[in-house]
C-alpha cells in the first residue's frame, strides 16, 4: 500500500547513509514489522507467578495422598 509518511531529517539521512535512497521504504518497513511483531512477555492467562516459581514441586491432584 503506498502512502505519505513524514520523517525527521535526521532519521532520513541516517537510512539513506546505511541502507540507499532506493531502500527506504524496505527499511521502514522492517523496523516496522520488527517493532509489531514482538512477542508478548506474558502469556494470556497466565499468573504472573508461575514464571518466578520453581514448577518441579507442583503435583497433579490425583498423586496426593489422602
Amino acid at each position: 500500500m503506498r502512502t505519505t509518511i513524514e520523517i525527521r531529517d535526521d532519521i532520513y539521512q541516517k537510512i539513506v547513509r546505511e541502507y540507499g535512497k532506493r531502500r527506504i521504504s524496505v527499511t521502514i518497513n522492517d523496523i516496522l514489522s520488527k517493532h509489531f511483531s514482538r512477542k508478548r512477555k506474558n502469556m494470556f492467562g497466565a499468573d504472573p507467578w508461575l514464571k518466578q516459581t520453581d514448577l518441579s514441586d507442583l503435583r497433579d491432584e490425583h498423586d496426593r495422598n489422602i
